[in-house]
């Protein structure tokens, strides 16, 4: 996994490279299809906002934005927030094989399903309407 970090309006040290190259390694215990990640540092005034774009082999890209007054915490934060986005990724690639089409009558139902709401029935002879046809 390739990792780059630079910086915008400020240059970044060797110690918040090391920090930022660590932490983002973490990420790969979340997904393994991961090719890339970009980590930009940028200085606005007296906030940093830091900017995570990951390639990953399925999908394209996935990306983040947080910002903070410290760029450590900043970096912690966003390692974060794509934790959570990479795992609702790989959610999505496990429900599109199962349902055999794009995923969206699938992620539909389970999204319907763990928030226990009714499912309509437009919904539900959709969902049908492609059971029925990935079983001929």
């Amino acid at each position: 996994m390739d990792v780059r970090i630079s910086g915008r309006h400020m240059s970044v040290t060797n110690a918040m490279k090391e920090y930022a190259a660590e932490k983002s390694q973490r990420l790969e215990r979340y997904y393994d299809q991961i090719q890339a990640i970009e980590i930009v540092i940028d200085n606005e005034g007296d906030r940093r906002l830091v900017e995570m774009i990951i390639h990953v082999r399925r999908g394209g890209r996935i990306v983040g934005h947080t910002e903070h007054e410290d760029a450590y915490a900043a970096i912690d934060l966003l390692i974060d927030k794509m934790e959570r986005q990479l795992t609702k990724h790989k959610e999505k690639l496990k429900l599109r094989k199962r349902t055999g089409d794009s995923g969206r009558i699938g992620a539909e139902l389970a999204a319907a399903e763990a928030a226990k709401a009714p499912i309509s029935e437009e919904e539900e002879e959709t969902y049908q309407d492609v059971v029925d046809k990935t079983e001929m």
